[in-house]
């Protein structure tokens, strides 16, 4: 029998692992460790890495577009590679780190409905 739900929680708490994880078709689990690769019965889990995050904080930038001169404090921090903190730093300052850690779970659960409609996977938001 083939699996088509994940529990959300499970699906986003991968989504944090360093390492990938992958949804076992047959079991429904969640897949820690290196696995030999089933092409139907295994799928590699999203991940929320640097480039992901990265990604959301510029999309996040690009919301700011009534703030001219913070795009462009926020863009020095990008070109010269700062850390993540001078960004949350910088947003604190100007009142919005609330609105970005809002917007970058949105984002996150979009990327994970995404995942499951792609893989046709229903997520329960109670567990299996």
């Amino acid at each position: 029998m083939e699996h088509t739900r994940i529990a959300y929680r499970d699906l986003y708490e991968a989504a944090h692992f360093e390492k990938p994880s992958w949804y076992d078709r047959k079991s429904g689990q969640v897949i820690q460790h290196e696995v030999h690769h089933d092409e139907n019965r295994y799928i590699e889990l999203p991940r929320f890495d640097d480039t992901t995050d990265q990604q959301m904080r510029v999309e996040f930038t690009h919301t700011l577009q009534d703030r001219p001169a913070l795009q462009d404090r926020i863009g020095e921090i990008f070109a010269y590679n700062r850390p993540v903190e001078e960004f949350e730093e910088l947003l604190q300052q100007e009142g919005l780190l609330h609105d970005w850690k809002n917007y970058r779970e949105l984002a996150r659960q979009r990327l994970l409905n995404e995942w499951c409609s792609n893989h046709g996977i229903r997520f329960d938001m109670d567990g299996i």
